[in-house]
């Protein structure tokens, strides 16, 4: 279901979602924007993409690609190493 809310989702899932979030942070803060003019500049509302950022909403493909074009980056460059950034959904 498109824009799943992040508290259907299984936990592995919600892991991905949270670390793509900080991850959008991250390059966010390095291009000087804030949620909302991004949130603009990619195409969207900015509740929406507050709730991408947070890990709570699945974000499309095409939105990803926005996101990719307005923060002046490459897609590959949204995942890439966000394995690191992925917290252990199932913890001991």
């Amino acid at each position: 279901m498109p824009n799943e809310p992040a508290d259907t989702a299984d936990p592995a899932v919600l892991a991905r979602r949270q670390a793509l979030g900080r991850r959008l942070k991250e390059l966010r803060g390095r291009a000087g924007l804030s949620q909302a003019q991004l949130a603009l500049a990619a195409g969207m509302n900015r509740v929406f993409y507050v709730g991408v950022e947070g890990g709570r909403r699945n974000v499309s493909v095409d939105k990803v690609f926005a996101l990719a074009d307005a923060l002046g980056v490459d897609v590959e460059d949204l995942f890439r190493d966000l394995d690191s950034l992925i917290t252990d959904p199932n913890p001991s």
